[in-house]
């Protein structure tokens, strides 16, 4: 039962009838012989009216208030000339005729959006009351009412008028509620007190509109004003959600919750009470959420000079009331408190050199190019578990967010049908996804990010639970230290293993994790305690290069066979400096695909060119068969280039050939085929008829270039020449590597915004793969019908003005009516006809299930793509990353039809 049909029939059953309420017709009848209508309202406009009939019963017929002295409707007037300005909804009067209650209604879910227009509603409009009537209002109240356990509560802010004069005076005092509820004899409103299952618990359902509206209205007022930068007002909202889900944490049956602005008597409390209550909280959460250790009696929720207290009290009254640990966060697969964190996030974190995200595009077709997806219904099957992946510089846990994302939607909706139909597998599905509210909770298991920013790291922890993970595994360390770093205070912890591996210089690797997706920071500093272990713990660790560094430690994160995503700088693939990183990457992974990215990727954050890599950890036979390779061919190249250089000396120097044992038998066709091997190209039939000396002379350059000893990788490759051992092994073992060019990646990005482009990676569903015929057939009949009524109503408004043209401004007045009847009628007859055509759509492409028809799956049927991109279907419109089987046209279509990580 919704809340309308609730409060209708707790209005009907009242005794005193000063309202009743007919939703079926859509009329309201108030007692107009008791109350002072200053306009006829027969009709139920909007659930405006609805919640405005709950209000009018609740204070007649609950709180004991005489219906004679409610008003509805007044309107002012000002300026000169006089005009009509906006009415208020309602006025409750004391017995001396002034205002007590100064009330504006507002729909359940215009409550959020609407707050922008407090002051013009209310505090405006009060002025204009207390100048017309010579009387004081009391109590300003912005109301709605709200749903909860299938009874009907007020949802109110009551302001106290007495105290605050200006909407600014209001503002700059944090907002404080006198009240969230009406009280009965006039008495001063209260604040209810939340308390875990008692009356008013924290809100644990809500909508995508209301939880939107309060990430703009804190981006509003916290952002506002420009005295404190925009990453630090983020960073402080992020620390005071951390308090509130380590309160719901602590908070026990029947108690209050600590996250809360607290009413003692008829007072709420001192701002410097809230703000060391929350300290408390803010503390106990660094320990047990980010595994911070030591004294943290230094650490502060917020920095006082720059997010002063009555910012920290409207903070905690707007998010007190709703839960960010058990709220149902995946209804219909929509992460409700996800987009609330993303959305707070993309308008108030500000990114820097090193310290940006990675677009959520080219995060999506990373983890489908690794198929991510396929691993974790594979896993399910053959070993009754998830994929463990990590990002070891996570930033604010984008890659895990998605990951979770992914996972959840492949195993539980989108391939469930291809998970084994045994119990063994039923019941660990049960385990990991169920209840549907908390389907991401596998994820405190699997799922693990290290992030030595502070404020990233905080943001990451609060941006995994409120995507409804739980607890999930963030340290607030450097991803490049010692795994014995990686300690917490309790659960399961597969971060802090490690083991010397003998092929690895018996080093110490982790070797836990199936999948890594990161992009890790590009010529960054380390810290001092972090470069203190970096010659024991890396082969290259001398070398202090950020980037390669984290390309070693995917290898010791890695199990073997694991999956690798990574965005790296194009520095890496091609540059003498980094030669020696790709020849750990060669040796010690099998590089899949390489997808170059354009320049626009990253900007406006940086202009470094970058690729995308995925690779695959080698088994210990793989690696076996490769430094088997290298040291044999090592020791080729040794052999020639000592032959070489003798020959140079006997032919060319005209040095004795008996000095030199390793040619002593050489004949000058010996040593033209030894010169061909060693510079591993064929001699033409010109240079094989060369005598011996002019040949060596002509090749003198190529053979100084393949004498050349690289040196700085002599402790991990040997003391040869890496390109050219190098060039034998790769192409003894070679295999194929999908490479691809994207010049478009889906959007272009300014720092004025970012505008839609074409995408090369991937394309999105649009057309989803099921559709409910009926709900779409109710959406448009509903719109159709209430457009209707507007035209009825609108011309009746319209008839009634009829014989009035001679007042002033009723003729005008009739005409806009009839033009807005006629505009209603028409716009009915637009979603009708509109309906038709996706009708036909729907019943063209999809079965009597509403399945999608196969032969229409890869989504290039034009007419299916059109109606599901109307306005009116954004609702159904699938924003799923697109996987072809066929008709293949994207990059990602052509990655996965090669089968890379079989």
């Amino acid at each position: 039962m919704d809340w309308k049909t609730i409060a209708a029939a707790r209005i009907n059953a009242g005794k005193d009838a000063a309202v009743r309420i007919d939703l079926a017709a859509g009329k309201v009848d108030y007692d107009a012989t008791r109350i002072k209508m200053h306009r006829e309202v027969r009709e139920i406009t909007g659930d405006e009216e609805i919640a405005r009939a709950f209000l009018i019963h609740r204070l007649v017929e609950e709180l004991g208030y005489k219906a004679d002295l409610i008003e509805v409707e007044r309107p002012y007037e000002a300026g000169r000339p006089k005009i009509i300005v906006p009415r208020i909804d309602t006025i409750l009067k004391d017995a001396s005729g002034a205002a007590f209650f100064f009330i504006e209604i507002k729909a359940p879910d215009k409550f959020e959006s609407d707050k922008a227009y407090i002051d013009g509603q209310l505090f405006k409009l009060s002025g204009l009351h207390e100048a017309e009537t010579g009387k004081d209002i009391r109590y300003l109240v912005y109301y709605t009412v709200e749903e909860r356990g299938g009874e009907i509560f007020d949802k109110a802010i009551v302001i106290d008028r007495h105290k605050y004069r200006t909407f600014q005076e209001w503002l700059d005092a944090g907002e404080p509620p006198a009240g969230n509820c009406l009280t009965p004899k006039y008495n001063k409103p209260k604040k209810e007190t939340l308390v875990k299952k008692g009356k008013r618990d924290l809100a644990q359902t809500f909508t995508i509109d209301e939880i939107r509206a309060l990430a703009a209205n804190l981006h509003d007022v916290l952002w506002g004003g420009g005295s404190t930068g925009d990453t630090e007002v983020f960073s402080a909202l992020v620390n005071i959600i951390l308090a509130k889900i380590q309160d719901e944490y602590d908070t026990r049956d029947g108690q209050e919750y600590g996250f809360q602005v607290i009413q003692h008597g008829d007072d709420l409390e001192r701002p410097d009470e809230l703000f060391a209550r929350i300290n408390v909280l803010y503390r106990r959460a660094l320990s047990q959420q980010l595994n911070k250790r030591g004294d943290l009696s230094d650490q502060w929720v917020v920095n006082k000079e720059k997010f002063p207290l009555p910012k920290v009290v409207y903070t905690v009254g707007q998010i007190e009331k709703y839960s960010f640990v058990d709220g149902k966060n995946s209804l219909n697969g929509k992460d409700i408190l996800g987009d609330f964190f993303e959305q707070i996030q993309r308008e108030g974190f500000k990114q820097t050199k090193g310290q940006f995200f990675t677009p959520i595009t080219v995060t999506r077709f990373m983890l489908y190019a690794m198929e991510l997806d396929s691993l974790a219904v594979r896993l399910l099957n053959e070993e009754l578990r998830l994929p463990y992946l990590i990002d070891p510089s996570c930033g604010s846990a984008t890659f895990l967010i998605e990951a979770m994302k992914v996972i959840t939607d492949a195993v539980k909706r989108r391939r469930r049908a291809e998970l084994h139909t045994n119990r063994s597998v039923a019941d660990r599905f049960d385990e990991l996804l169920m209840p549907d509210h908390r389907e991401h909770k596998w994820a405190r298991e699997y799922l693990y990010g290290i992030e030595h920013n502070f404020d990233l790291a905080t943001a990451s922890k609060v941006n995994m639970i409120l995507h409804g993970d739980g607890s999930s595994n963030i340290f607030q360390k450097d991803g490049l230290k010692p795994f014995r770093f990686y300690d917490k205070p309790s659960g399961p912890n597969i971060l802090n293993i490690a083991h010397p591996k003998p092929e690895y210089a018996d080093k110490e690797a982790n070797e836990q994790f199936d999948a890594i997706a990161t992009n890790p920071p590009f010529s960054v500093s380390l810290d001092d305690e972090t470069k203190r272990f970096l010659e024991g713990e890396f082969l290259f660790g001398r070398k202090k290069n950020s980037e390669n560094l984290f390309v070693e430690r995917w290898w010791q994160l890695l199990k073997a066979g694991g999956r690798l995503a990574a965005v790296l700088p194009e520095s890496i693939f091609d540059t003498t400096e980094n030669k020696y990183i790709r020849l750990f990457l060669f040796r010690f992974f099998k590089v899949v695909a390489v997808v170059s990215l354009p320049q626009v990727a990253f900007e406006p954050y940086t202009q470094t060119k970058t690729s995308l890599l995925f690779a695959r950890k080698k088994s210990a036979a793989e690696l076996a068969q490769w430094d088997r390779r290298w040291k044999e061919l090592s020791k080729e190249w040794s052999a020639l280039s000592t032959r070489i250089e003798n020959y140079r000396k006997v032919f060319v120097d005209g040095a004795a050939q008996s000095r030199y044992p390793s040619i002593k038998a050489d004949t000058e066709d010996d040593a033209r085929a030894n010169l061909a091997r060693f510079l591993q190209a064929k001699l033409t039939p010109e240079e094989a008829a060369l005598p011996i000396k002019e040949l060596l002379e002509s090749k003198a350059a190529l053979i100084d270039e393949a004498l050349l000893v690289d040196t700085d990788t002599g402790d991990v490759f040997g003391r040869v020449n890496v390109s050219w051992v190098f060039s034998r092994v790769a192409t003894e073992l070679d295999h194929r590597i999908f490479i691809a060019e994207a010049r478009q990646v889906g959007y272009k990005r300014t720092k004025r915004g970012e505008r839609p482009q074409p995408n090369d990676l991937f394309d999105l569903e649009v057309a989803p793969e099921k559709i409910e015929v009926a709900e779409v057939k109710q959406a448009y009949e509903d719109e159709a019908d209430r457009l209707d009524k507007d035209t009825v109503s609108l011309a009746a408004k319209a008839k009634a003005l009829e014989g009035r043209e001679k007042e002033l401004g009723k003729t005008a007045e009739r005409e806009r009516l009839e033009a807005r009847a006629e505009a209603a009628k028409e716009q009915a007859a637009e979603v009708r006809a509109e309906f038709t055509r996706v009708l036909e759509q729907i019943e063209r492409c999809y079965d009597a299930k509403g399945a999608l028809l196969k032969a229409l799956r890869p989504r290039d049927d034009a007419d299916l793509l059109a109606a599901f991109n109307l306005p009116r279907m954004a609702r159904w419109r699938s924003e799923a990353i697109l996987v072809r089987e066929e008709r293949h046209r994207t990059i990602l279509d052509f990655m996965r039809k090669e089968k890379l990580w079989d």
